[in-house]
């Protein structure tokens, strides 16, 4: 009779605990995305954090305010103005389509002619097309109407991003104050789950995670800085607004020709053929090649993997789980690669062991 109530009681419990558990994540579940990134933004800025206290006579509150501060005006302002710009997008398109038809020539050029096996084809295409352009807007309205539509949702998208990039930065900030309970607080837990050294795990997520922010960052920042700079170089309207848009394309792995390949064709057919030719000299030789040797030696400084291994974890993770999974990607990837070699050298150890005695 003892042994059975005790199974009841511990049944009870483990239901209890359940509940309580399911519970807890439910009520966490909408603030996950938020300490994530806030995690992956306390890691990346600590040593700026650590320097900035120390210049501050080890002053962390201040230090993690202006750290907040610093990082409010380089993530969260930049999201705002394109809130509030992408409402106006579609009408500007609607704008920029009704100049370029006026200023389309009624013949094609040669050189559209003149392509093997389509050519005939574009030049019929491009005859119709200025010669009926009000059927093809007519034809167009629906697409624009649901381009409206679909700029809209983006926004409101946007905005709830801009709400929790502004969360994830304040958790920064109280993460950065609280890092030693933090660091307390994980060493414990990988003890508990007794997967083998858990300071030299903690290290490769620390390490993994805040070398691919830097070379995932660092390098959208280099192609956006040289978007931009070809952007005003070739008196581009909205440069500030188009190199934002390559760095959004370029963390997320996505080709920046997407942006800066439009903007030279709109200098073509806006009779501006040199800056044109320029911008697009630029975008190919600089602003799409500079990734292939600066992301590599970015990332190779801090996570010591192969960097192949660190590409899988970067596709496969934005894959999986957008943005974030850049870093959590990479960073599982990490802990499974170490854990894979503490577990083969182990095994090797014990066959070497096991061979000593026969020698």
């Amino acid at each position: 009779m003892a042994d059975t109530t005790w199974n009841t009681e511990r049944i009870l419990r483990l239901v209890a605990l359940t509940l309580l558990v399911l519970a807890c994540l439910q009520i966490i579940l909408p603030f996950l995305g938020a300490i994530a990134w806030a995690a992956i933004i306390a890691i990346t800025v600590w040593p700026a954090f650590l320097w900035l206290a120390a210049r501050l006579g080890q002053r962390p509150r201040l230090a993690a305010s202006i750290c907040a501060v610093v990082l409010i005006a380089l993530l969260v302002l930049p999201f705002a103005l394109m809130v509030a710009t992408l409402g106006q997008a579609v009408p500007q398109v609607a704008g920029f389509v009704q100049d370029l038809a006026v200023t389309i020539a009624p013949e094609p050029p040669d050189w559209l002619s003149g392509l093997p096996g389509v050519g005939q084809l574009l030049a019929e295409v491009w005859r119709s097309a200025v010669t009926d352009m009000a059927g093809l807007m007519r034809r167009a309205l629906p697409a624009a109407e649901q381009a409206g539509g679909w700029a809209l949702a983006q926004g409101a998208n946007l905005a709830i991003t801009v709400l929790e990039f502004l969360f994830a930065i304040l958790i920064a900030g109280v993460m950065l104050v609280t890092a030693d309970r933090f660091q307390d607080l994980a060493e414990r837990l990988a003890s508990r789950l007794d997967i083998g050294d858990g300071a030299r795990l903690i290290g490769i997520v620390v390490g993994t995670v805040r070398s691919v922010s830097i070379g995932l960052v660092g390098t959208a920042s280099a192609q956006a800085l040289l978007a931009s700079l070809g952007f005003v170089l070739a008196q581009v309207p909205g440069a500030g607004l188009l190199g934002f848009m390559t760095f959004m394309l370029a963390l997320v792995q996505l080709p920046t020709f997407l942006v800066w390949a439009p903007a030279t064709a709109w200098l073509w057919f806006s009779g501006s053929e040199g800056p044109a030719i320029f911008l697009g000299l630029w975008g190919l030789l600089l602003v799409n090649t500079v990734d292939n040797f600066l992301r590599p030696w970015l990332i190779s400084r801090g996570a010591r993997l192969p960097f192949a291994l660190i590409l899988m974890g970067v596709l496969g993770g934005l894959l999986a789980w957008g943005i974030i999974g850049l870093f959590i990607g990479p960073t599982l990837l990490a802990v499974a690669y170490s854990l894979i070699r503490t577990w083969m050298g182990d095994a090797e150890a014990r066959v070497t062991a096991q061979g000593e005695p026969g020698q």
